[in-house]
């Protein structure tokens, strides 16, 4: 008798823990976001900083803010995306307005460049 009491007991149960699964989805992360863009399209560099960022992307340390004439750059991990390329999600802050925003940089083979942001952020806005 004990286990027919269990029976109907269970699917009762199982309704209260319903609100907890139903809460909110935790925030993404830059990198999730920043795979998110990850398209396959790419943008080339179109300044001396920009470029000698990329050449140097692959050896920064993660977490490290790096200089790159008025940009400093902090860099994730590399990580290979859902497209199979390696990327890096990139942390630009501008010295002149101290604006800051994320940017996703990849590589097929060895050169690395830029994925245009799906959201029409403000780097992209700049640079087309």
């Amino acid at each position: 008798m004990g286990g027919r009491a269990a029976e109907r007991r269970g699917p009762w149960s199982l309704l209260l823990l319903l609100p907890l699964a139903c809460s909110s989805a935790p925030q993404p992360s830059a990198r999730d976001v920043a795979d998110a863009n990850d398209t396959g399209r790419s943008l080339a560099a179109k300044s001396d900083d920009e470029r000698a960022l990329l050449g140097k992307l692959a050896a920064l340390p993660s977490g490290q803010p790096h200089r790159f004439g008025a940009t400093t750059v902090v860099a994730e991990a590399a990580y290979t995306a859902a497209s199979g390329r390696t990327c890096r999600a990139l942390h630009l802050t501008r010295a002149s307005t101290q604006v800051s925003h994320d940017v996703l940089a990849c590589k097929n083979g060895n050169a690395w460049s830029f994925v245009p942001d799906v959201f029409a952020g403000e780097y992209d806005a700049e640079r087309e």
